[in-house]
């Protein structure tokens, strides 16, 4: 063989090699495109999530659903509390939350509340949105019971519902998080589409995200669940899943079928529940216990040996007794908040909110005491407070000459503020102050001043009596 026959041969073999490749590229690329191609949900056997969260498959009457059960006992820790002290909690003081809702003035028995929190589809809402877990819990014997009905598949949604609906059927009340303004109607628009009764209409419902704002608001940054959970309950959660990945993490679960990724919804979901009990007996303690300081409660048992609430959150709750009307609790907690020390800017509110309990209350002479107190620093009560103390002087003391002093000092005051410029770092409540405010304040202590001018040169009557 010549060597124009052996290159003729390596170049045959070169160009076989060279389509064998190309071959296997085609192969390979074919490969993976059978991989990427998954059944759609509807065209597979839900399975899987029992591999990775401990529960099981049940069956009524509308079909299949997947309910995961999990017992925590009263001994076990929660943070500062106990798993037990839900079950113990005496609830009633957070009647004043569902003002118009309760016909007995107080919620049901531990025993007979139901804690509930959704994991979902979306935020948005409407007929797209879907509750593909639902998570319940309840006190049954000595154990605090969590439930979750999981939607493997879009047409188990109504067997799921069923069994919710069914679960719920043993209780008087519900307590959720935002579930009066998301949790609660997405489910009753789930219920109406599958064409099945809503349970929550004959049910108490505390919502618990309002009373924690009113109480917890100004002293956290956030009272979001999980804040809420560090900051009063002291615990800090480990191998979480944050909330805005869920419902990517179960589109991935629907187009795969592999459901390892929901074990930490799970996880997630269960924390929830458990922290939201928490959170309602912790809230009640509190508000029961520091309502009860200093007050007659007769034979209430109140353990007065724990530690106050923090100052911020006594002049909140005294804002909340304010709000129901329970003008001496009202006026017992924020002098309280006084006494504990406030921020500036805060403590000038505390003072005109104690000084319109005692002014309601019919005790002026307290209530002037506090207005002459707030003249005495510039805040944003100062006006307000001379205007009051005027008030006071012509119309209940009938002295008139100390009525005119405190209007003629309001006015001295805007004067003064007329022209001045802003302070540092006050700019924005400079502009805030409009000159149609300053105007207005002006005319309103001007005419004051008038007519107290008029009436102190006017004869005393009694003296021209012979």
């Amino acid at each position: 063989m010549n060597l124009d026959e052996k290159l003729r041969q390596l170049r045959l073999a070169a160009e076989k090699s060279s389509a064998d490749r190309e071959l296997e590229r085609q192969l390979e690329w074919l490969r993976r495109r059978d991989q990427s191609v998954r059944p759609l949900p509807a065209q597979r056997v839900p399975c899987g999530i029992e591999h990775y969260v401990e529960g099981s498959v049940k069956t009524n009457h509308l079909g299949d659903y997947f309910v995961a059960r999990q017992s925590l006992p009263f001994g076990r820790p929660y943070g500062k509390l106990r798993v037990g002290d839900v079950s113990v909690s005496d609830l009633s003081a957070l009647g004043i939350f569902l003002a118009g809702e309760l016909e007995g003035g107080s919620l049901p028995d531990p025993t007979e509340l139901i804690y509930l929190d959704t994991e979902t589809t979306g935020l948005a809402g409407g007929t797209g949105t879907c509750a593909f877990l639902i998570g319940v819990g309840a006190i049954e014997g000595s154990d605090f019971v969590v439930r979750q009905f999981f939607l493997r598949d879009y047409p188990e949604e109504k067997a799921v519902l069923e069994a919710l609906a069914e679960v719920l059927r043993g209780y008087q009340g519900l307590v959720t998080f935002n579930g009066k303004t998301f949790d609660v109607p997405l489910l009753e628009t789930r219920f109406r589409l599958a064409r099945q009764r809503s349970p929550f209409g004959r049910m108490i419902h505390l919502d618990l995200l309002h009373p924690a704002r009113q109480l917890w608001k100004l002293r956290l940054e956030s009272c979001r669940l999980t804040h809420l959970e560090a900051e009063i309950l002291g615990i800090g959660r480990t191998g979480d899943v944050d909330g805005a990945e869920i419902p990517g993490i179960y589109f991935d679960y629907l187009r795969s079928g592999d459901a390892r990724g929901l074990q930490p919804v799970f996880y997630h979901n269960s924390l929830d529940i458990v922290t939201l009990a928490a959170l309602t007996a912790e809230l009640a303690r509190i508000i029961r216990t520091e309502s009860a300081r200093g007050v007659d409660v007769g034979r209430t048992e109140i353990d007065y040996t724990s530690e106050s609430a923090p100052s911020l959150d006594l002049f909140s709750l005294s804002r909340i007794f304010e709000r129901t009307g329970d003008r001496a609790r009202a006026a017992n907690v924020c002098r309280r908040a006084l006494d504990s020390g406030l921020p500036a800017a805060i403590e000038a509110r505390a003072l005109w909110h104690l000084a319109t309990q005692h002014r309601r209350s019919g005790e002026f002479e307290q209530a002037a005491e506090i207005w002459k107190e707030i003249t005495r620093r510039e805040t944003d009560y100062f006006l307000e407070a001379l205007e009051q103390l005027a008030i006071h002087a012509e119309h209940r003391l009938r002295d008139a000459a100390a009525a005119l002093e405190f209007t003629e000092k309001a006015l001295g005051w805007l004067g003064s503020k007329a022209g001045a410029p802003p302070r540092d770092g006050a700019a924005a409540e400079w502009q805030a102050w409009s000159r149609l405010a300053r105007r207005r304040d002006m005319e309103r202590f001007r005419h004051r001043l008038d007519r107290l001018k008029r009436k102190a040169s006017r004869p005393d009557p009694l003296l021209e009596l012979p």
